[in-house]
């Protein structure tokens, strides 16, 4: 596994399974990330498209238990490296697959409980533009049954590993009030959408980012700020353009990144590398 040491952290090249298993219990505060699309997206397909070898890119086949064994697997480990009372946020949606809609993030809860984590929240991501137009069934057919809403929102489920002690169920029972204070987050606009369990926030335009399915950086940054704390370690399993990385860079946090494809790791270690620079020279 290929490993690139960056002023904040590491971006490791290579599946997170291999890798989580290197990384010591208790060693990450938080953890935020967005699975591969079930069945929707073909990385590699799309890794050839950018660089201009392919014309178009096609589904990747795998079967649903196949899906539900790959995501269990990793977020065990995921479970075993993060610190008693520590989350793990995960970003996901329903996909359509052969004309149906299937109900992942409802499953992943499930799932995720059979592991050990305990579900605590339900946050919903509202995108203010659909990239569908299955809401046009109706506006040719308006009668009942043909009703198909447009997706404009995605899940962020929140999950905790709960610690033996109740006193210690935080991530905050052993923090100083210095620390406290120097983590003090602005209320200037929380009582308006931050308050709430529906954030919109603008998704990621297209040509904006190298990625197929990047989610927006903000989407991190609220995450990080709300679960962690200045020098904790943030860590993405599914890195891909390094939006967690950059975010949690940008609010002083440590940050562990696994990522298969090798243009993505580049291209997000640039990225972070680029930031670091320019943050450098405003400090001067």
């Amino acid at each position: 596994m290929e490993e690139y040491e960056l002023s904040n952290g590491v971006i490791h090249r290579g599946d997170c399974l291999d890798g989580l298993r290197e990384l010591a219990e208790d060693a990450i505060t938080l953890g935020f990330t967005s699975p591969p699309y079930f069945n929707a997206v073909n990385y590699e397909e799309h890794v050839e498209k950018v660089h201009g070898n392919t014309d178009h890119w096609e589904r990747e086949e795998m079967s649903y238990d196949d899906y539900q064994d790959f995501l269990i697997k990793r977020f065990e480990e995921v479970f075993r490296v993060t610190r008693p009372g520590g989350h793990t946020i995960v970003n996901i949606s329903p996909v359509h697959w052969e004309d149906e809609r299937v109900a992942l993030p409802f499953h992943l809860v499930g799932w995720m409980e059979d592991i050990g984590w305990t579900f605590k929240e339900d946050i919903i991501w509202e995108k203010p533009v659909a990239k569908d137009r299955r809401s046009g069934v109706l506006l040719q057919n308006p009668y009942p049954g043909y009703y198909y809403p447009s997706v404009v929102a995605e899940y962020v489920l929140v999950f905790q590993k709960e610690a033996d002690d109740e006193n210690k169920n935080n991530i905050y029972w052993n923090r100083t009030e210095e620390e406290k204070t120097k983590n003090e987050i602005s209320l200037n606009d929380y009582q308006g959408e931050k308050s709430k369990n529906v954030w919109k926030i603008r998704q990621v335009a297209p040509g904006e980012n190298e990625h197929p399915a990047p989610f927006p950086r903000e989407l991190a940054e609220r995450v990080i700020q709300f679960y962690s704390y200045q020098d904790d370690t943030v860590m993405d399993i599914f890195a891909g353009s390094g939006q967690t990385l950059l975010a949690a860079q940008d609010l002083d946090r440590e940050f562990i990144g696994f990522e298969t494809q090798h243009e993505y790791v580049e291209y997000a270690k640039n990225r972070v590398i680029d930031e670091s620079s320019q943050m450098t020279l405003e400090d001067i």
